[in-house]
């Protein structure tokens, strides 16, 4: 996210249209558009889901506030920046998922990836990304412990289990769609499962002016159509495939990070165009089901890249 005021009606919008725009108040617009998920997730998870969210936005906000005074940095916790990361990070892991392996997902994301590179702003990765693509790398069998919602709480897989295995049809064991796009009795973490619910988020940042919509709107059609392409036109395979895992959490809340993402719309574009079809790929080439993660952080490091050449050059100067 940015760390300046804002002079426009939006973060896409042209300067000479004057409104006071900050950090702290985009930050508070992504806060209320978070409610919409944890709303749902302790609708089919229970309260402790609520717990694991004021856990790990604790955690984060103790964290910054914990480095910044012992480096003698300017304390920032006001901006919101930290509650965010914690409770976007809860949101990604199952109810069943330890508290201590939320808290080092919490330190990796907020002292290893944010403060390490210079705080907010200057963060390549996006911080909860990295830290729950670490913690499915070396955590999985604490954070992959799937189950149904409430009140039948059994172990059970997420519907990308019987997506996956390199198959191009769906198993007679998959949800349908309504089913995958409620999040009724479908385990996975605890702020995906819900599709209806993050559209809810994604409307309300959009009218709101937080999010270019063409950028989750890209990432799912690019996705969609990779799928679709891979498996030879199969519209309600790559439907259930768009509807499983993190892909459509991931485009709302994480494609459209201002720190971590390009600089220009086009280049918006590009970023999130590469997450859509790199997210696929990694799912149906490499049976990855995290793939969109992996894409991001790939994208993420693409964006210096990505600045150069679609930023606007003064004119005159030579192009290098």
């Amino acid at each position: 996210m940015i760390n300046k005021e804002y002079t426009s009606t939006g973060p896409f919008m042209g300067p000479h249209i004057r409104e006071k725009w900050t950090s702290q108040w985009i930050m508070q617009q992504v806060l209320i558009a978070l409610v919409f998920p944890t709303i749902a997730a302790v609708y089919f998870f229970g309260l402790w889901s609520l717990v694991m969210v004021i856990v790990s936005i604790v955690a984060c906000v103790g964290l910054e506030f914990a480095f910044q005074k012992i480096v003698w940095k300017k304390v920032t916790i006001t901006d919101y920046s930290a509650v965010i990361t914690g409770w976007l990070l809860a949101l990604t892991l199952p109810v069943t998922a330890p508290l201590w392996t939320l808290l080092i997902g919490d330190f990796i994301a907020i002292i290893v990836v944010k403060q390490l590179a210079g705080g907010i702003g200057r963060n390549w990765l996006n911080p909860a990304v990295a830290a729950r693509v670490l913690l499915k790398l070396f955590f999985s069998p604490w954070i992959t412990n799937w189950v149904t919602p409430q009140p039948d709480v059994v172990a059970t897989a997420t519907p990308l289990v019987d997506l996956g295995n390199f198959a191009r049809e769906i198993s007679p064991t998959t949800p349908d769609l309504v089913d995958l796009f409620m999040g009724v009795g479908l385990g996975g973490p605890i702020g995906e499962t819900c599709k209806f619910a993050l559209l809810l988020s994604a409307s309300y940042l959009i009218v709101r002016k937080i999010i270019n919509p063409l950028v989750p709107v890209i990432t799912m059609v690019s996705f969609y159509g990779s799928i679709l392409l891979c498996s030879s036109f199969n519209f309600a395979f790559a439907s259930a495939h768009l509807l499983s895992g993190a892909l459509i959490f991931a485009a709302v809340f994480m494609v459209t990070d201002y720190t971590t993402s390009p600089l220009t719309d086009k280049g918006k574009y590009i970023f999130a165009l590469g997450c859509g079809v790199l997210a696929a790929t990694l799912r149906i080439s490499m049976d990855l089901p995290g793939g969109i993660g992996v894409a991001i952080l790939v994208m993420n490091l693409l964006v210096p890249v990505i600045n150069k050449y679609t930023v606007s050059r003064i004119y005159g100067e030579q192009f290098r």
